[in-house]
C-alpha cells in the first residue's frame, strides 16, 4: 500500500514537470525492478509495447534511464536515482525564468503595436476572478512604464473582497515596483496600505454602487460584480477618455 501511495505521488510530481503518466509509470516500474526489458516494463505497467518503447526513449533523453545492451538483441532499462527529478526541476526553474525575462522585454512592445480599430477606442472585457487578475497585472505592467508610476481608483465596499481572491500578492508586487495610487472610497472601510492614500467620499449613496474603476496611463478599468457573484470587468484604452476622468477625480479629490 505505501509503494503505492508513493508510485501515486512520484506520477503527480512527474506530471508537475509535464513528464506524462505513461512516462511516470514506467519509470515508477524500473525503479522497483533495477533493470529490465521493454516487454518485461510493459508487462508490468499494462501499456502495450509500442507506447512503452517511446515512454523509455523519452525518459533516456531527460536522463532518468540508461539504456544497455549486452551484446544480445534485446537493450534492457535501467532507473537513474529519483535525484535526476530535482536537476529537473532546477532546468525548469531555469527556463521558466529565462522565459519570464523574455515575456518582460516582448510583452510592452506587443501591447504598443496592438492597434487599436480606426478612429475607436479600444475595449476588453473579462470576467470571473481569473479575469479580474489579468486586469490588475496589466495596471501593474502599466504603469511600471511610467516616470512616476501611479494610478488613481474609485472604490466601493461591495466589490473590494472580489478583487484580490485570484491575485492576494497585488498590493506587495505594486509595492515593490514603486507604484502609488490615490483612492477614493465610497462607503466605510479600505485597508491603508504604503505607498497609498485614501480619502472617503462623505454623504454618498452606497445602495445599488458596486464597482471599483481605476484610471492608469491611457486605461479606464471598471470591476463589477453580477447578480451571481462572478466578478467581472471591462478595460476602455482612450487617451481622451482617461485623462478626462484623471481630471475628474483630481478636481474631487482637491474638495475632499
Amino acid at each position: 500500500m505505501a509503494m503505492e501511495h508513493d508510485n501515486n505521488k512520484l506520477i503527480s510530481l512527474l506530471d508537475s514537470i509535464d513528464i506524462g503518466s505513461n512516462e511516470a509509470r514506467t519509470y515508477a516500474a524500473l525503479l522497483s525492478f533495477g533493470s529490465a526489458s521493454i516487454r518485461k516494463v510493459a508487462a508490468e505497467t499494462g501499456i502495450n509495447r509500442g507506447t512503452t518503447y517511446d515512454c523509455l526513449k523519452h525518459l533516456v533523453s531527460l536522463g532518468l534511464v540508461s539504456v544497455k545492451n549486452d551484446g544480445g538483441k534485446r537493450d534492457h532499462y535501467s532507473a537513474e536515482s529519483p535525484e535526476r527529478i530535482n536537476d529537473l526541476i532546477r532546468d525548469k526553474r531555469r527556463d521558466l525564468l529565462d522565459a519570464a525575462n523574455n515575456a518582460k522585454d516582448l510583452i510592452p512592445n506587443l501591447l504598443a503595436s496592438q492597434a487599436a480599430p480606426a478612429g475607436r477606442p479600444l475595449v476588453r472585457y473579462y470576467e470571473d476572478d481569473e479575469g479580474v487578475a489579468t486586469i490588475l497585472r496589466d495596471v501593474l505592467q502599466t504603469c511600471r512604464t511610467q516616470e512616476q508610476p501611479n494610478y488613481y481608483a474609485y472604490s466601493s465596499a461591495p466589490v473590494r473582497h472580489f478583487l484580490y481572491r485570484n491575485f492576494p500578492q497585488f498590493t506587495e508586487r505594486r509595492i515593490d515596483a514603486g507604484i502609488t495610487v490615490k483612492v477614493i472610497s465610497v462607503g466605510g472601510g479600505g485597508e491603508e496600505a504604503e505607498k497609498s492614500e485614501r480619502k472617503w467620499l462623505p454623504g454618498a449613496p452606497t445602495q445599488g454602487i458596486s464597482s471599483y474603476t481605476i484610471i492608469y496611463e491611457d486605461k479606464i478599468a471598471t470591476i463589477s460584480v453580477a447578480q451571481n457573484n462572478t466578478p467581472y470587468g471591462v478595460v476602455i484604452e482612450d487617451a481622451g477618455a482617461a485623462t478626462m476622468q484623471r481630471l475628474l477625480f483630481e478636481q474631487l479629490w482637491s474638495q475632499l
